[in-house]
């Protein structure tokens, strides 16, 4: 209507109405109507292909913005720092590093950098591009920071995964003249939960208090996870308790508190209890949440009523995570013939689903469909990842001829594949191999990667020869192990090679094992084996 009355009366001649009206359609999600109106403006100035980059970003379309900003530049109108600002923003949504260090020395060159704006946005393309190390220079440049600016920073931080760096650029900014906002507490929280400091963590709990975010809801779902991350749920019960305009985060906060803390029942009751009053509705990661709850619980008849609660909402189709969770779920409360319904009923699948179904078939000794599901994956699946080789490998555990003959195979593929780079892949795939009663192979694999064995190796090949019967084997293993000096034994080991002593009737060499183990740690933990 508006747009009809600025025709009529010829105001859209009037660069800041067409400006205006360009904005409100992007806003209202009618993007091309921006566009058609954009190319009708003659006299373009640079507010205008700013309105018109703004808008591209608005509704995600992270090239056209690219394409637009080139025009700009072609057309000589010049560009100002919020230009720059929105090119650095779309950059980061399309991972394009390359140009954003462009528009990094074109705000050099222009003199824009001391916009802190566009500052605070570089800072933080740089961290989410992977490159913390050019982040944190491009910061401490920043002359006069702001909140925003430590935020940038932190969040950077614990976005590459150094929550001890984002501790230190908080405690930082506590002696700097910038007060904590409810983001900086935020970052400083999580932070404290990844790296288990409860102490810090209350401490700022105490700061968000004097500074008035007690009863902020984003604080107060961070503190929910921090305490219940050091198990300290009480403390997040009663914060939880003291909220007073929950959100879907905050239950789902709670809830994967009782879940990670044991408490089952208390993680269903809130689900039930808010359903029936009716404001609170189970989003995706509360289905998340509770699906692996249901699956290492085997509680099947909970899993499939948060199924049929998936179908009526439309949600499977949309997230591929979510059918993932189902296919898991379903699996190990060995209703495999369910997971297997849902996974060939679903057009969109990723690497995970292949995995989740392939591990499904092996958990419940499907083998064979296992074996068959891996070659389709080979053929037409995505591509495969470490967690495949997991997966298929479990599958070939018997004495059958065709189950090493196929777990051969597997070896021979991820030696083309580059999958025995990772000492957990090597170590599934001499249990394979002892599950199928080649020993032989297994020590030639341990021979070869040496250099990579942990005890978990070590370990492997113990326990095999011992539930193989190969009880000579499993002490001279054991002897070979105490000599190589960084490793060291510890109650499994201990418990097969006494059982080893055990079976061959050497009693003097499982007394002496067992004053080793007395002598050692261990020796409290061998108590309660009935070697």
């Amino acid at each position: 209507v508006a747009h009809c009355a600025a025709l009529k009366i010829g105001a859209l001649a009037h660069l800041p109405t067409s400006t205006s009206l360009l904005t409100i359609y992007s806003k209202a999600g009618d993007f091309t109507s921006s566009k058609g109106l954009f190319d009708e403006i003659q006299n373009r100035d640079a507010i205008a292909w700013n309105a018109i980059v703004a808008a591209s970003l608005e509704n995600k379309c992270y090239r056209i913005a690219m394409d637009f900003f080139d025009k700009m530049i072609k057309a000589q109108t010049g560009f100002d720092s919020t230009t720059l600002l929105l090119i650095v923003s779309a950059s980061l949504h399309m991972k394009n590093f390359d140009q954003g260090r462009a528009i990094h020395c074109v705000s050099i060159k222009s003199g824009m950098l001391v916009d802190i704006s566009l500052g605070n946005a570089l800072v933080d393309m740089y961290a989410k591009c992977g490159d913390l190390s050019s982040s944190e220079c491009l910061y401490e440049e920043i002359e006069c920071k702001d909140a925003v600016s430590w935020n940038s920073i932190m969040r950077g931080s614990l976005y590459n995964r150094h929550p001890e760096k984002a501790l230190c650029y908080f405690k930082r900014m506590s002696f700097s003249e910038e007060t904590a906002d409810n983001v900086s507490l935020c970052c400083a929280i999580s932070a404290s939960s990844s790296l288990g400091e409860l102490s810090f963590g209350q401490s700022v709990h105490g700061l968000g208090i004097k500074l008035g975010y007690k009863s902020h809801v984003s604080v107060a779902n961070s503190l929910i996870s921090l305490y219940s991350q050091c198990e300290d749920i009480k403390a997040a019960e009663t914060l939880f308790r003291e909220i007073a305009l929950k959100d879907i985060v905050s239950w789902n906060a709670m809830m994967e508190g009782f879940a990670s803390n044991g408490k089952v029942n208390e993680v269903f009751d809130p689900l039930v209890q808010k359903q029936k009053v009716g404001f609170f509705q189970p989003d995706i990661v509360t289905l998340i949440t509770l699906l692996p709850l249901c699956a290492e619980l085997m509680l099947s008849r909970e899993g499939r009523t948060i199924h049929g609660y998936a179908i009526r909402r439309q949600m499977i189709s949309d997230h591929v995570m979510l059918l993932n969770s189902l296919i898991g779920m379903y699996s190990k409360c060995n209703l495999v013939e369910k997971a297997e319904l849902l996974f060939n009923s679903t057009a969109e699948k990723d690497t995970v689903s292949w995995n989740a179904m392939i591990s499904g078939y092996s958990h419940n000794r499907y083998s064979e469909e296992a074996q068959n599901l891996f070659t389709e994956m080979l053929r037409w699946g995505p591509n495969c990842s470490s967690s495949t080789v997991f997966a298929i490998l479990s599958s070939c555990n018997s004495l059958n001829i065709n189950s090493i003959h196929f777990g051969k195979s597997v070896h021979c593929w991820q030696l083309k594949s580059g999958f025995l780079n990772h000492i957990l892949l090597i170590n599934i795939l001499m249990h394979m191999y002892i599950n199928c009663g080649d020993l032989t192979a297994s020590f030639s694999i341990l021979h070869e990667n040496s250099a990579l064995a942990d005890i978990a190796s070590w370990n492997t090949l113990i326990v095999g020869c011992v539930r193989c019967d190969h009880f000579r084997e499993a002490l001279e293993t054991f002897n070979l192990m105490r000599q190589e000096p960084p490793l060291n034994y510890d109650s499994i080991t201990l418990v097969s090679v006494l059982s080893a002593c055990a079976n061959l009737e050497l009693f003097n060499l499982g007394k002496s094992l067992h004053g080793l183990a007395l002598k050692s740690p261990l020796g409290s933990e061998l108590v309660n084996y009935n070697v």
